[in-house]
């Protein structure tokens, strides 16, 4: 049975990891500088992309440039559109795809696999839809199909599986670089599920950098008129400088650039910078203690900031059960998504996981008592296992309305629609099939929640069942699914690597298993409408080879499937 990779895309770091027949085990995937490596970074892929002229190049090599270069993509699934690396306009999604391109061919490079084209990809439990969308868009342009999108913390808690046992209890503190999780969870014969979640969205080690930086620079004279270059390399020697206080009180970091000399940082100095960070990781902890009360059996703190004395010894002192340590914290939720990949493919029995909404999900009504703004009315409530799918009816504001505004929300209902915590994640103006008193112009709103987190929005016309709308959520680059195969194509030729061929092929034979039937179905209705002629004609070809072996489809269907998993961005 082939091997199953999972694949930690971390906002500072990511890792890859696979599963055997016998073990797993987190890859190295890049050569680190020395200190870099005796720090624990071996097996650690910084997510950092930059570009030399048109050239781009990942990980230590770009995070070592003192320019041309972008940290944390993954921010920017929240906000951004584009992005410009060293004067190279690229769509979000086509940086982080180069970036999973990147991880494809250093498995490849190393003999792991001669295609990486599938894994399970982990994300942030606090992710909203668009994230979890986008990322799992830009795997897929990158020629990677995306098994299932599961939260970081659950990741991490099946890292440390066998060593926790059966019918405990279970906090994961996942503090990386961008994000803060808490989750508590429950293991029940073999299955992890999600019993309370709870996240800071921008809270994570290049918040705590920031502040350490802050702190120093504001004791070294002269350092408001350092340029750039100096800035940056003073930046990183200061990163690894807090991470070896993790293990000495004091380290010396050398001024950059032509000034000569040390600075000398310490711990104390060190966590009273960071300690108002430290002090706002306790709201989420909080709510997931109170929401999901009794016994902790096991504490488990993944990312790199959490392993931070400072921050162990805070979390220790308020959960009241020690910290379990068997396994690396850098490495946790990349083998814990690969033990996940190993689950669907069949490789692990004995474990399975369910994976959680972090918020709630919902609709704006305005009634008569409501605010201006409106109320937020829930369909899929906090913490409800996906899949999930939830009903709820409404009728118009107003009698004889020709339309309605349909508002997808996401995140707290006990707050203002205007909070910062909720945030409207999509938004139609539908028309209504007649005009009509508002009690006899009710209509169902439907939501489906897929395993990933995917959302699917459904309208029908209660009297006469028409379906008023009919649509699965996509954001970004993805709203406009005909421009998709350009962008592949441009992750293509920025990595050198040629698009796989693919085509119309002669109606399906009644002796083919349902699983060809619907793998020539998504070929020839969600693919080739889309690509161009020479992937078209590669489908054709597979499919009609698939067609001629009735009876001995393994083979055909698997290479079908594969050139699938290839064009998975359009699935």
């Amino acid at each position: 049975m082939s091997d199953a990779f999972g694949i930690d895309f971390g906002t500072t770091n990511s890792v890859l990891a696979r599963t055997t027949a016998t073990s797993v085990e987190a890859i190295p995937l890049d050569e680190p500088p020395a200190a870099w490596a005796e720090a624990g970074f071996d097996r650690v892929l910084p997510s950092v992309i930059g570009f030399n002229g048109s050239t781009p190049t990942f990980g230590w090599l770009a995070k070592r440039s003192s320019s041309n270069r972008l940290e944390a993509v993954k921010r920017l699934f929240a906000t951004d559109d584009t992005v410009t690396i060293g004067g190279n306009e690229l769509k979000v999604e086509e940086a982080a795809a180069i970036f999973f391109r990147h991880i494809q061919q250093r498995a490849a490079a190393m003999g792991l696999t001669s295609r990486l084209d599938r894994a399970v990809v982990t994300i942030p439990a606090n992710s909203r839809g668009l994230a979890r969308y986008r990322t799992k868009l830009s795997a897929g342009l990158a020629g990677i199909q995306v098994m299932a999108l599961i939260n970081e913390p659950t990741a991490a808690a099946m890292a440390h599986a066998r060593a926790i046992g059966q019918n405990q209890r279970i906090l994961v503190f996942d503090w990386g670089g961008g994000t803060l999780d808490v989750t508590v969870l429950q293991s029940f014969e073999g299955t992890f599920i999600e019993q309370s979640s709870k996240g800071i969205q921008r809270l994570g080690g290049l918040d705590v950098d920031a502040a350490f930086l802050s702190s120093v620079l504001s004791r070294i004279p002269g350092s408001a008129d350092w340029g750039t270059d100096d800035l940056n390399l003073f930046r990183l020697e200061l990163e690894l400088a807090k991470i070896k206080l993790s293990t000495l009180t004091s380290v010396p970091v050398a001024l950059p650039g032509s000034k000569q000399g040390f600075v000398d940082v310490t711990r104390a100095q060190f966590e009273e910078a960071i300690r108002p960070l430290i002090q706002r990781t306790r709201e989420p902890l909080d709510v997931c203690l109170r929401e999901s009360p009794g016994r902790i059996d096991h504490l488990v703190m993944v990312g790199g900031s959490s392993k931070m004395p400072v921050i162990q010894k805070f979390i220790t002192d308020i959960v009241g059960t020690d910290l379990s340590t068997d396994v690396d914290p850098m490495t946790a939720i990349a083998e814990g998504a690969a033990i996940a990949a190993g689950i669907l493919q069949g490789t692990i029995t004995d474990l399975d996981f369910h994976v959680g909404t972090e918020h709630a999900l919902g609709t704006i009504v305005h009634n008569d008592t409501s605010p201006k703004a409106g109320e937020f009315a829930v369909l899929i409530r906090r913490n409800t296992k996906y899949p999930a799918s939830a009903t709820d009816s409404y009728v118009p504001a107003m009698d004889f309305q020709e339309k309605i505004s349909i508002d997808v929300i996401e995140g707290d209902p006990t707050k203002p629609i205007e909070h910062e915590d909720n945030v409207v994640i999509k938004n139609w103006s539908i028309d209504l099939p007649e005009q009509r008193l508002k009690q006899d112009a009710a209509f169902d709103i439907t939501y489906e929640y897929d395993l990933d987190g995917i959302l699917h929005v459904r309208l029908q016309d209660k009297r006469s069942g028409k379906i008023m709308m009919d649509e699965e959520l996509a954001f970004g680059a993805g709203e406009d699914r005909s421009q998709l195969p350009a962008m592949r194509r441009r992750v293509d030729g920025l990595m050198d690597s040629p698009t796989g061929a693919s085509g119309l092929g002669a109606p399906t034979g009644p002796a083919l298993s349902p699983a060809a039937r619907e793998s020539i179905r998504k070929a020839r209705e969600k693919i080739m409408p889309f690509v161009v002629d020479a992937d078209k004609q590669r489908l054709a070809d597979l499919i009609a080879a698939l067609e001629a072996a009735p009876g001995a489809e393994a083979e055909p269907l698997e290479a079908l499937d594969r050139e699938l998993r290839n064009h998975s961005y359009l699935l």
